[in-house]
């Protein structure tokens, strides 16, 4: 056995994923580095982020047992690429200072003939708007209730899999940000918009909730949420038929209330299903060939 072969077997596909892209993003700190003001902060975070990847398969290749053992294997690549998330709004500005939201306008106006997001607010109400915002934000927990569910039932290489399909849709949008910043049209057609979106009782929760947890506004191209609800809803149907029916109505809501809530143009969406498309295709192709190289994430001889 190689020495690469040695390497790639002390960690799992997801450590070695978890790896290629802090790298990446280092890189890109390192770009911007002369302009960010955050400077220490972001050397502080990459380093811990780093630290905590060694650490948890130090801790996979211990013999030592304990509670919650696998739980935590689970836990941390969902706080790994959160984390790198919340530091998009200390490093993107900075790497890029162009915006596309313009080229965005005039494509959607060229598919469509209409701004897209101007042209819905003909069904705007109270109860749609409320119920588009509890859509959008639902699919945030989409993902996480299916993880959840292969690890309650213990199918460790679905869970494995899984993981691995959505982390690679969540981090080829991530990086894509970086080079097609994109603030969306509830910034750049706000003065087109005649009527506001006005709910009941949580679409302003749900609003002030997201923008606390998205300090970064460039993130719109591709629309991750239509990328991981469609990644999802293959990963559902797969794995648990019952749970993707239920979804069903869901995704569909998900997808109207991209535009209904101004969140995204068309094109975001569009580019969405070809990256959940081409994540799911070659992703699944690299994973099931590539996988027997690195230790199982979850480690577990019984599975």
């Amino acid at each position: 056995m190689d020495s690469k072969s040695v390497f790639f077997k002390k960690l799992s596909i997801i450590d070695f994923l978890n790896l290629i892209v802090l790298s990446i993003f280092i890189i890109f700190f390192l770009i911007g580095f002369q302009k960010t003001p955050y400077k220490g902060t972001l050397a502080i975070w990459y380093s811990l982020l780093f630290i905590f990847i060694i650490l948890i398969n130090r801790l996979r290749q211990s013999k030592k047992e304990f509670w919650g053992k696998k739980f935590l294997f689970l836990a941390y690549p969902l706080i790994f690429f959160f984390s790198l998330f919340e530091s998009f709004f200390m490093i993107l500005p900075y790497f890029n200072h162009f915006r596309f939201d313009e080229l965005m306008i005039n494509i959607d106006h060229f598919l469509c003939g209409v701004h897209p997001t101007v042209w819905i607010e003909i069904i705007v109400h109270p109860f749609i708007t409320e119920l588009m915002y509890i859509a959008y934000f639902f699919y945030f927990p989409m993902p996480l209730i299916l993880v959840i569910l292969l690890f309650y039932r213990k199918q460790y290489k679905n869970l494995e899999e899984s993981l691995i399909l959505l982390f690679i849709t969540y981090y080829c949008a991530y990086i894509t940000y970086f080079f097609v910043p994109v603030e969306g049209p509830r910034f750049h057609l706000a003065e087109l918009q005649n009527v506001p979106l006005v709910g009941l009782f949580l679409s302003k929760p749900i609003l002030n909730l997201i923008d606390f947890f998205e300090p970064n506004k460039l993130d719109c191209f591709p629309s991750l949420h239509a990328a991981i609800m469609l990644v999802t809803m293959f990963l559902t149907y797969r794995n648990a038929k019952k749970l993707f029916y239920f979804y069903l109505p869901f995704a569909f809501l998900i997808l109207i209330s991209l535009v209904y809530c101004r969140f995204h143009y068309v094109i975001d969406i569009i580019a969405g299903t070809v990256l959940a498309i081409l994540c799911v295709t070659f992703g699944r192709m690299t994973y099931l060939k590539y996988r027997e190289k690195f230790i199982f994430h979850f480690n577990d001889s019984s599975v």
